[in-house]
């Protein structure tokens, strides 16, 4: 295994002096601008690390501001060049912006038009008084592909592998006239069998569909809808295989209802016990032929459909206790060709070049799932590529610089496939949360390669690739990752490589349009050293050390054509198993490689990945010897902050948060990353504080919000999973807390990092969501919702998260209007906003025992966070929420939607106790219980998904309460810092630090014998309102490093 180096990148920091204010004081003067020894640092363009081919052809340029004290920034100036040479002569060719008056350190690029293959180089120096700041070190970006006509390749497939549209091929079966009410299948010799287990073959009878029809009504099925009675009833697997789905008019099994199959036999002879099969037609009807569909899901040896019947009769009768007359007769049957080749397809270009390489680009895409290497050696770092979208809408590719790559002479460009999300093959035998072939895999790339003349060769993806299928023999994105590398072909990537049982590749129609990387992609990023923890017989047991979303990978010493399986699981049982349920992390599941060679061997799956802490691995022989290691993967998002307390338990709650938001934040920001991987949206808006506390998500966010628009239908609505893979039923697909992300998540965009440009762009469409809910509110209510999801209270009424969904998009459309230049549309939104709080509080709040929807902690919070309560009764009901609270031991009793109004509206001193409760249900109680990462439910159990960051929101509180860091009111992108720490309870100091646009933002203190000091950090280019503990008077201090003296 070619290995690479981990990527660890640290919090940029800020050099600022340090200035100590003895108090009392009651105001540090205005920030004075300071003439020297300031530049900008840290540049990047469109939020990216590095902005390299991206579309965006004006992206923002964004830097930050190191050196001096109380330092703004009034000004800036932006040279752009086609070359650094040229900048750094002083001959910006593609722009000078002149001097702009602006405190914001970003700008979008507005020189030369630009469009593909276009590199920018760029540097910027800023005024903070008189003088200009230096220039800064000089930074680039550059363009892709922009246009569709750039691509000048095709997609391509291997022939075998076009199966979404591929119908299977049926066992007719052709009968003398019949007339009779019941029909019997009677096996008595199976099939192709199935290498189910590493003990051997496992024989059963499997099918689609059971069909009865007669040739002078071929297009009526006479079995349809009606009941098959079976005489084995032991092979269902996830209620996917059952009698009623053999009769539902559907012939594959590639679908969320399989079919039917049977129990596991050791051998095909069934002659002392046949299987049967009898269908009851209701009636006598007259039939001359029966229609077998055999499973479509895997193939069998040889490429042939496995688990058909070999020999078997079929016989009529009128009664259903026979006796049944046999009208045909079938022995040794073939089984059919099966639609899913034994393989997925590698790919392979062989081609040359003279001497004399300037400069080379690969742009490349591929669905679901692709790897792509020159000579020999892997190309990039990236994992699971390409981010997960609405593949008919984008599919996104990368650019890779292989300048250093090529050589002169026989070059080969090998590209590997798995299914990815994109096709989710229906195997009952495995786990999938849905199942849809959205498309074939397929691929397409362009290398671009300039010569020292400037001339440019292009190979392209076309049908002179050559294609065969390789060593993954399953690829499914739930189930697991299956390895033969007995099927290896040693140097197929390299020039040379003999091209012998390869055939051409097969053009094919595009999936959607192609669009540049938006955000940080998936890396490995860390390695975890697996511990074994267990065994038995056949079984080893091995623990990672914590929750991870990632991949196991293996180093095995055993002899050639061994097979291992390594089943993961966020727990273990009874028995010190894995753990794997339907529930938790899906079952089953598993990734399985065999060895091609008696030497030590190390492998890990490519196209797949699980949540897991723990690896059992299974079939490892006797003298055989393995290491287990976790790989862990997500987005490589930088680092945003980070947190610590005098109180342990609140420092593992954070560590509990902080690992599920690494955990599901891959493409997208998933719920789990095992059962489900989708992108729930609630949790990108309800944990959003949260996300930017502790990893700069903006151009992840971003992507986001394109994928909710991708995703809205002809009538506005927002799906609640996005993208839109599999489609809900009800509210599950369509509730205001999920959908309305669509609203809140550009604000928070906004709030968090200044974005003005993604509301502006997407207002309309969040107009148009708008509309859509409104549709089913009446006079400000609606109860059309999930509730407060998962919840342990009961007796939350629906009709208060209801409207708190439909009041929650109004109430951010105003300020969204508001911000943009609309007060018009501001004041309308407003409107219903108020409308419906005092709906609400109409209809749920009991002024004669001061008590909201019932009484419980989520539906007060609700009502007090969107002022669904008098307001001369507010007080009252905020006393009552804290004292059923405290009744309930301080623990809180509420769902995710609700959680975020607790954050807001109960004191510090409030939370801080419900904060440090170790009993169920509380946070405490996970960390107590062994937890390493934030659970689904309150109590964190094995039962559910361990690794899922909905209840993370307290993890903002933290940052911004305990520790103090937050923004004004009315500020945008922390220009205005407010310093506010909460110095409650038995807790004796915190710090936090805070990465803003501007640079970092830090928040110490520390108490002792009733002393407080308080240690801030304020980046250059902001102020910040200080609120020292037991002082009455804020203090509003400019950038630098400052000390106060407080009393609690």
């Amino acid at each position: 295994m070619r290995r690479k180096p981990l990527r660890r990148k640290p919090l940029r920091g800020l050099a600022a002096a340090a200035i100590t204010v003895a108090l009392p004081l009651t105001l540090v003067s205005p920030p004075a601008h300071a003439a020297g020894g300031v530049r900008p640092v840290g540049l990047e363009a469109f939020h990216l690390n590095e902005a390299f081919g991206i579309d965006d052809t004006t992206p923002p340029l964004t830097w930050q501001l190191r050196g001096g004290r109380n330092v703004t920034q009034a000004a800036y100036q932006i040279q752009a060049a086609t070359s650094e040479h040229a900048l750094r002569r002083g001959r910006p060719d593609l722009w000078d912006s002149g001097r702009v008056e602006s405190a914001f350190p970003q700008a979008d690029y507005a020189g030369k038009k630009i469009g593909s293959r276009t590199r920018v180089h760029w540097r910027v120096r800023v005024w903070t008084g008189a003088r200009p700041s230096g220039w800064s070190s000089p930074s680039w970006f550059e363009t892709g592909l922009t246009s569709q006509d750039d691509w000048q390749g095709r997609w391509i497939t291997q022939d075998d592998w076009q199966i979404k549209d591929k119908r299977p091929a049926p066992i007719v079966v052709e009968l003398p006239d019949t007339t009779a009410r019941y029909v019997r299948l009677n096996v008595t010799e199976l099939g192709l069998p199935l290498e189910e287990t590493l003990d051997g073959d496992t024989y059963r009878l499997a099918l689609a569909e059971l069909e009865v029809r007669d040739s002078g009504d071929p297009d009526t099925n006479l079995a349809q809808g009606r009941t098959v009675t079976a005489s084995d009833t032991g092979g269902d697997v996830n209620r996917k295989w059952q009698t009623r789905h053999l009769t539902d008019g559907t012939t594959t099994t590639n679908q969320e209802k399989a079919g039917w199959r049977s129990s596991a036999h050791g051998g095909a002879d069934l002659t002392g016990e046949p299987l049967t099969l009898t269908v009851d037609l209701r009636e006598a009807k007259a039939f001359d032929r029966v229609v077998l569909w055999p499973r479509t899901d895997l193939p069998g040896e040889g490429g042939k459909a496995p688990h058909t019947p070999a020999g078997f009769t079929v016989g009529a009768s009128d009664a259903a206790d026979g006796p049944f007359t046999v009208r045909e007769e079938v022995a040794d049957l073939e089984p059919p060709e099966a639609i899913v080749p034994e393989a997925m397809p590698i790919f392979a270009k062989d081609f040359g070049l003279p001497r004399g390489v300037r400069q080379a680009r690969l742009y490349i895409a591929g669905l679901g799932v692709y790897e792509a290497s020159l000579n020999g050696r892997r190309i990039g770092d990236a994992e699971l590529e390409p981010a997960n979208t609405d593949f008919a809408d984008r599919v996104q590719y990368a650019t890779y610089d292989v300048t250093r790559m090529l050589r002169s002479g026989g070059n080969t460009l090998g590209v590997e496939l798995g299914n990815g999300i994109a096709n989710v093959i229906s195997t009952p035998d495995r786990y999938r949360k849905f199942a849809d072939t959205f498309s074939d895999p397929k691929m397409m790339a362009q290398l671009e390669v300039t010569l020292r003349d400037g001339s440019v060769r292009r190979i392209v993806s076309d049908g002179s690739w050559k294609t065969v299928l390789g060593p993954v023999t399953f690829s499914n994105w739930y189930g697991g990752e299956d390895h033969d590398a007995r099927r290896e072909r040693p140097g197929w990537d390299r020039p040379g490589a003999s091209r012998a049982g390869w055939e051409d590749a097969v053009p094919v129609a595009a999936p959607g349009p192609l669009a540049g990387r938006m955000s940080e992609p998936v890396r490995v990023i860390d390695e975890l050293k697996g511990r074994e923890v267990g065994s038995g017989d056949g079984y080893r047991v091995f623990d990672v050390g914590r929750n991870i979303a990632g991949r196991p990978e293996i180093t095995i010493d055993a002899p050639a054509g061994t097979s291992v399986r390594i089943l993961p699981a966020e727990s273990l049982d009874d028995d010190g198993r894995a753990n794997q349920s339907i529930s938790n992390v899906g079952a089953p599941i598993w990734d399985e490689y065999t060895t091609r060679s008696s030497r030590p061997e190390t492998w890990h799956p490519r196209f797949v990945y699980h949540g897991f802490r723990y690896l059992e691995v299974r079939g490892l022989p006797d003298g055989a010897s393995i290491r287990v290691n976790g790989q862990v993967l997500h987005a490589d998002n930088d680092s945003a902050g980070s947190f610590r307390s005098s109180n342990g338990l609140i420092n593992d709650i954070h560590g509990l948060v902080r690992r599920a938001v690494e955990g599901n934040m891959m493409s997208v920001f998933t719920d789990c990353p095992s059962r489900e991987k989708l992108g729930w949206l609630e949790q990108d808006h309800l944990v959003g504080p949260t996300l930017a506390a502790n990893y700069d998500v903006q151009a992840h966010l971003r992507k986001v919000v394109q994928d909710m628009a991708d995703a809205q239908t002809e009538t506005g609505l927002i799906p609640s999973t996005v993208p839109d893979y599999t489609v809900l039923a009800g509210s599950y697909r369509d509730d205001s807390n999920w959908g309305g992300a669509f609203v809140h998540v550009p604000w928070q965009l906004y709030r968090e990092y200044g974005d003005v440009e993604t509301m502006r762009t997407y207002y309309p469409q969040m107009k148009r969501y708008a509309a859509h809910i409104e549709g089913r509110v009446e006079n400000g209510l609606t109860d059309y919702t999930l509730g407060d999801w998962f919840s342990p209270d009961r007796t939350f009424p629906k009709l208060a998260s209801g409207t708190f969904g439909w009041w929650s998009l109004n109430n951010t459309l105003a300020e969204i209007a508001g911000t943009l230049g609309k007060p018009d549309e501001a004041a309308a939104f407003r409107a219903k906003a108020d409308l419906s709080a005092k709906a609400l509080s109409d209809a749920l709040y009991d002024p004669e025992t001061g008590t909201f929807g019932g009484g419980g902690h989520g539906a007060e919070a609700i009502a007090l966070d969107m002022g669904a309560v008098p307001d001369d009764q507010r007080q009252r009901l905020l006393d009552h929420l804290v004292s059923s609270i405290e009744e309930k031991g301080w623990n809180l009793v509420l769902g995710e939607i609700s959680l975020p109004s607790a954050l807001r509206v109960l004191p510090d001193d409030v939370l801080y106790k419900i904060a440090t409760q170790t009993d169920s249900p509380s946070y405490g109680y996970q960390v107590v219980n062994g937890n390493t990462a934030l659970g689904e439910t309150w109590d964190g159990g094995s039962g559910q998904s361990q690794n899922h960051f909905m209840l993370g929101a307290i993890d903002a509180w933290f940052t911004g309460h305990l520790a103090g860091i937050r923004q004004a009111d009315g500020s945008a992108g922390y220009r205005k810092l407010l310093i506010a720490p909460s110095v409650v309870g038995d807790l004796t100091g915190a710090t936090a630090t805070r990465q803003t646009p501007y640079g970092e933002a830090r928040s110490s203190w520390t108490r002792e014998h009733g002393r407080v000091t308080l240690r801030v950090t304020v980046p250059a280019g902001s102020t910040a309102e200080v609120r020292v503990p037991g002082r009455a008077e804020p203090v509003t201090v400019g950038s630098g490093n400052h000390t106060f003296h407080g009393t609690a």
